[in-house]
């Protein structure tokens, strides 16, 4: 790394809302952003993220993709391990291998979001003040959370740096006060992205990325979080934004549920009527993008911490913009505000996409 240039950023993720809202922090400050589907991005950004689309498969696919991208990307200067801030997915599995396959001397694991009400005390993580595993999400229909304790999730040999945190101020005097950043295996939610972009956008030339008028707001519901159902319930259909939502119930075909939602939300896109897709959950935009053949797309800017807004490149040579958030995350008028921000950059309804 140069000091006249900004470090070189490696980011690996899960799933895709977290590889897109790793890359948020960084992209607000003047850096550029490029996320991957399964495969590294286009070299020329400064911030290169991969989905590896690893929290739904297997424990065995997960280890196995965790060794592949992470060696791919262990060039970088600083590497960056997403997790998800109530702890769900593959994450010892996930953190084992790509410790292994990194390089690094330490592990620092700090999975709070204090902005979200995730916080860290005594290496139990919480909840708006209740342990992960014995709040709503130890009873998450796909992802059920069996511990609290950071202990549970990381490898049982290597120098390993546990970090509490209740406060995004004290999380970021913690990240930039730890020594040989390139050393080290970051290991974060975004609280962490956050005070990694601190640290490390330094030097960044980019100016704010301009996003051309477009067309109408579809809003795609495929997560079954009760706060992502009461967030639509603010939502006012109509007037460019329209709504497609899963039922709060999934019953015993969750998956089922969602491949409808998907399918109904590609056969819109696929129109010239819609130019911006939000979406609940993961798996929801994951789904999307796949029936779109969408594989990389760049991140323009957060509309909140933790819900980041991208452009995508669909195969008729068209733009998308699309906006991403976990189910758990916001507050009831997330969605709302996020609305409210496109539309400012949205005109009426018949005018040309972009």
């Amino acid at each position: 790394m140069s000091s006249l240039h900004p470090y070189r950023i490696g980011i690996l993720a899960d799933d895709l809302t977290s590889a897109a809202d790793g890359a948020g922090p960084f992209v607000d400050l003047g850096l550029s952003a490029v996320v991957g589907r399964g495969q590294l991005p286009d070299a020329s950004a400064a911030i290169r993220a991969v989905d590896s689309q690893s929290r739904s498969a297997s424990a065995a696919d997960a280890a196995a993709r965790a060794t592949r991208l992470t060696g791919q990307l262990a060039a970088c200067d600083i590497l960056y391990k997403t997790c998800d801030s109530t702890l769900r997915g593959h994450v010892k599995i996930e953190l084992e291998a790509a410790f292994a396959a990194s390089g690094r001397k330490t592990l620092v694991f700090a999975p709070a979001f204090p902005d979200a009400g995730r916080t860290t005390i005594d290496g139990v993580q919480f909840v708006n003040g209740v342990p992960v595993a014995q709040s709503g999400y130890g009873r998450d229909p796909i992802h059920p959370v069996c511990h609290s304790r950071l202990t549970d999730f990381v490898p049982a040999a290597g120098e390993i740096v546990l970090l509490d945190s209740t406060t995004q101020a004290e999380l970021d005097a913690k990240v930039a006060a730890l020594p040989d950043p390139e050393t080290i295996l970051w290991v974060g939610s975004p609280g962490m992205a956050i005070a990694l972009a601190k640290r490390f956008a330094f030097g960044a030339a980019q100016g704010p990325v301009e996003i051309a008028p477009c067309g109408d707001i579809l809003i795609a519901i495929g997560s079954a979080n009760p706060l992502s159902h009461r967030q639509a319930d603010r939502v006012v259909a109509g007037a460019g934004v329209t709504l497609l939502r899963a039922p709060a119930e999934r019953g015993d075909e969750p998956a089922a549920v969602l491949r409808r939602i998907a399918q109904d939300a590609v056969e819109w896109l696929r129109g010239s009527r819609f130019s911006t897709v939000i979406a609940t959950g993961g798996d929801t935009m994951e789904a999307i993008l796949d029936g779109l053949n969408v594989r990389t797309f760049e991140v323009l800017r957060e509309l909140e911490p933790g819900f980041p807004l991208g452009r995508a490149k669909l195969l008729e040579d068209s733009d998308l913009l699309i906006a991403m958030k976990a189910g758990g995350f916001g507050d009831d008028d997330t969605l709302c505000r996020a609305v409210a921000q496109l539309r400012q950059i949205t005109p009426a309804s018949g005018q040309a996409v972009w």
